[in-house]
């Protein structure tokens, strides 16, 4: 009886994924030629790089100069952005959507996670299990899943907005080696993160010897929390209030805040996150074209897609963290 009870189960649940990716089915064979097509890498993905580095470099030398808050503070929040901006490649490098061979994405990767201090291959050991089982219970940036009692998990909701990027990137440091698959994997996200704390070791011995700290702090460290906040605003709005399941609804599994063009510009279109969970290997460039390929389906099916960040601002102010959301016309509703 309960080898019964079990494939029933087994069945229910095989049937649950079925559904769930009905959606591929409903694409025209036009739709799946174009996708393909947006699958290529383009001089423009990673061409971007060197245009925030000189982004980064040009804000940098003027809070560096020019002595006078005025002037720093708004050059710090665009460091931030574009610290954050650079670190998102670090995230594309981790899908290896930056470049066709291997070493060159785990090369690049690691280099634009450098300036936050985030390992990509620790990265990628978590965040590939996030894709495979968004936000189910097995999803480990689940918040839902992760902590099950509502007050605990409303109060590291909160705390998330001012520590959460700080206490993640600890966290997939440390189980980086252990949720790594192959052998090379385990070995890079022991090796990675020794790296970056050597560089850093070089970097502020140097810094206090050669007495070059405060201009390492006007055109990077002041920024940094900028950046810090940046995340874990962007990680709350991409991954809670969310219809939870085992498989999730891939629909409303993560959401997409349409927002404007300097935030896209910034965020490399990653505010467009339900289209890359629906595409994890089509590069960032290409999100904005999936967003109006998919307009149709996302109508029907109410998929996770708001306004923007300010929309999403309301829905935590009115409905509170531990409250799933509906979807209909880019407004976001209670879940009955």
């Amino acid at each position: 009886m309960a080898a019964g009870a079990r494939a029933m189960r087994t069945q229910s649940n095989a049937s649950q994924y079925a559904s769930r990716g009905d959606w591929k089915r409903r694409l025209t064979e036009q739709q799946r030629a174009t996708l393909i097509e947006w699958h290529r890498i383009g001089a423009w993905t990673t061409g971007k790089i060197p245009v925030l580095l000189a982004i980064w470099y040009g804000c940098a030398l003027l809070a560096i100069r020019i002595d006078s808050l005025w002037v720093r503070l708004p050059c710090w929040i665009v460091v931030g952005f574009t610290l954050h901006g650079i670190a998102i490649f670090m995230h594309e490098g981790a899908h290896r959507t930056l470049f066709r061979s291997l070493w060159p994405n785990r090369i690049v990767g690691f280099l634009c996670g450098l300036p936050v201090f985030f390992a990509c291959s620790s990265y990628r050991a978590t965040h590939l299990l996030h894709h495979r089982y968004e936000n189910s219970a097995r999803d480990p940036d689940n918040l839902e899943a992760n902590v099950r009692n509502p007050r605990i998990r409303a109060a590291v909701y909160y705390a998330w907005l001012i520590v959460g990027i700080v206490a993640y990137i600890l966290l997939v440091t440390a189980t980086g080696p252990f949720r790594a698959r192959r052998r090379e994997e385990k070995i890079a996200c022991v090796v990675e993160p020794l790296l970056i704390i050597a560089f850093y070791t070089v970097l502020l011995t140097l810094a206090w010897h050669y007495e070059f700290g405060d201009m390492l702090m006007n055109g990077w460290g002041w920024a940094v929390p900028f950046t810090i906040l940046i995340a874990n605003v962007r990680g709350l709005a991409e991954h809670t209030q969310l219809w939870p399941g085992d498989p999730a609804d891939p629909m409303r599994a993560t959401r997409s805040l349409v927002s404007n063009p300097v935030v896209s510009f910034f965020f490399n279109n990653q505010n467009y996150h339900l289209e890359h969970h629906l595409f994890p290997a089509i590069p960032w460039n290409n999100l904005p074209n999936i967003h109006r390929l998919m307009q149709p389906l996302y109508a029907e099916r109410e998929a996770a897609v708001v306004k923007g960040y300010l929309e999403w601002f309301r829905c935590v102010w009115h409905f509170g963290p531990n409250r799933s959301v509906s979807y209909r016309n880019k407004r976001a509703y209670p879940a009955p």
